[in-house]
């Protein structure tokens, strides 16, 4: 696994909302953490890990959550559309999925990439 990124365990729904279980690798430590989750984003990432972009018969694949993500703009002056990307990586093989998020996901990304050093800045996700 690549330490920038991190593992997605799971993306499911209960009565607390729609979430991400991820293990998160920082140089202090490992931990696992409960990211919320939009409605679409939750959608569009359930529909992504539903299958390996690889050997459809193959177990033994991963998803990692790349914690950048991207904007763009449909006109001059239009509507921002924010792009988030996944991984799926099965032994050397590697596919980047890039999906459109929410503003709140981007907006998430951008404070786990600025803000989270050690595994105290993530004490509350645990």
């Amino acid at each position: 696994m690549n330490q920038e990124n991190i593992k997605i365990l799971n993306v499911s729904k209960d009565k607390v909302g729609c979430h991400l279980k991820l293990k998160v690798i920082l140089p202090d430590g490992s931990t696992v953490i409960r990211w919320g989750l939009e409605e679409t984003d939750y959608i569009k990432l359930r529909d992504i890990m539903k299958h390996n972009y690889f050997d459809r018969l193959a177990e033994d694949f991963f998803y990692e959550l790349i914690p950048f993500t991207g904007v763009s703009l449909d006109k001059p002056k239009g509507k921002k559309k924010f792009i988030a990307s996944v991984r799926c990586v099965q032994g050397q093989k590697v596919a980047k999925i890039e999906f459109e998020c929410s503003e709140r996901f981007a907006g998430n990304m951008e404070w786990y990439r600025q803000e989270v050093r050690c595994l105290e800045d993530l004490e509350n996700l645990r």
